[in-house]
């Protein structure tokens, strides 16, 4: 059909042309699209609302020979709270970031749709860097490359309590004895207890988790440095973000 409607999430948005804009949509029924806003960047613009970063809304799409066109974009939830602090834009940043790497186009994947749309929620109440690391770990674990936390993966031995080295080489943690001369990334026990917390916990309790400073640089850090080396691509907004994770 030559227009469609789609529930989507907008998750990048740059400049095209004059007054158009270049807009990825991630949505329910499609997955990942790109479509053309028209004019949405002159001030009288009635999808200008539709077509904002983050926002979620339905689209009415016409599919031409190279890139779809925007119709109508009706908006659902925009999301104001991720505007209104630094740390929450920064965060939801990086969790659109890291769903545009890691999927293909047209491809269908209503569980990560619900699950981005759910984070975008959360972000209202939830420390933002605790969101970004617990959305990282359940996506990676839909794509299929969750690291294996709770035992060595070259010996088997139990890692409970001990320090841990993250390879994306191997696909997860390993011993101080199996590391040997890999490219890895160092967690304290307390780090990756936590970060098995944050993946497995109940959303509606992640608020109760706490962390300090040197947990957060290094479960962000060896996230950050995992995801680049299993998608290949650099993650910006993550990169920007790691001058406010110490603070």
């Amino acid at each position: 059909m030559a227009v469609y409607k789609a529930d989507a999430i907008v998750i990048r948005s740059r400049e095209y042309g004059e007054a158009d804009r270049l807009i990825t949509l991630f949505s329910r029924e499609y997955g990942k699209l790109e479509a053309i806003a028209k004019g949405v960047r002159k001030p009288k613009s009635t999808q200008r609302g539709g077509t904002q970063l983050f926002t979620y809304a339905e689209f009415l799409l016409y599919r031409g020979k190279t890139l779809d066109t925007v119709n109508q974009a009706q908006p659902r939830e925009s999301f104001i709270h991720l505007w209104n602090d630094f740390d929450r834009t920064i965060a939801a940043s990086g969790i659109a970031e890291l769903l545009d790497i890691s999927t293909t186009r047209e491809q269908p994947e209503p569980e990560l749709f619900t699950l981005t749309l759910s984070f975008l929620f959360l972000l209202k109440h939830l420390d933002p860097y605790l969101a970004q690391v617990s959305y990282a770990l359940r996506l990676i674990d839909l794509q299929g490359y969750l690291p294996t936390m709770d035992e060595c993966l070259g010996c088997g031995k139990d890692l409970t309590g001990e320090q841990a080295f993250l390879s994306s080489e191997a696909g997860g943690f390993l011993c101080s004895l199996c590391k040997n001369n890999r490219l890895v990334k160092a967690l304290n026990p307390g780090s990756l207890a936590l970060m098995s917390q944050l993946y497995k916990g109940e959303l509606a309790k992640l608020d109760r988790l706490r962390w300090n400073k040197k947990m957060r640089e290094e479960i962000l850090g060896s996230l950050c440095f995992f995801c680049e080396e299993k998608f290949e691509r650099k993650l910006q907004a993550w990169r920007q973000g790691s001058e406010l994770w110490g603070k």
